[in-house]
């Protein structure tokens, strides 16, 4: 999970905002079908990307443990 006090990617907030906006237009019944893929295909791409970064820090704290362990043998 990501830390709640990195900023986030402003990737991820111009398609959180585009989101936004589609609910909104969907809400007041005005959302068309392309709309509405539109803001499933938006959801799947933050969940995607959500996902991506947990991996990837996963990934990180793994090597971090790693090197740590090789320090310490080489102590010893």
């Amino acid at each position: 999970m990501s830390d709640p006090y990195e900023p986030p990617r402003p990737r991820d907030d111009a398609l959180e905002s585009e989101l936004e906006s589609l609910h909104q237009q969907e809400e007041e019944g005005h959302a068309t079908p392309k709309e509405q893929r539109r803001a499933e295909q938006l959801e799947r791409r933050l969940h995607a990307d959500e996902h991506d970064e947990e991996v990837r820090e996963r990934r990180q704290e793994n090597h971090e443990r790693d090197l740590d362990e090789e320090r310490h043998r080489h102590r010893h």
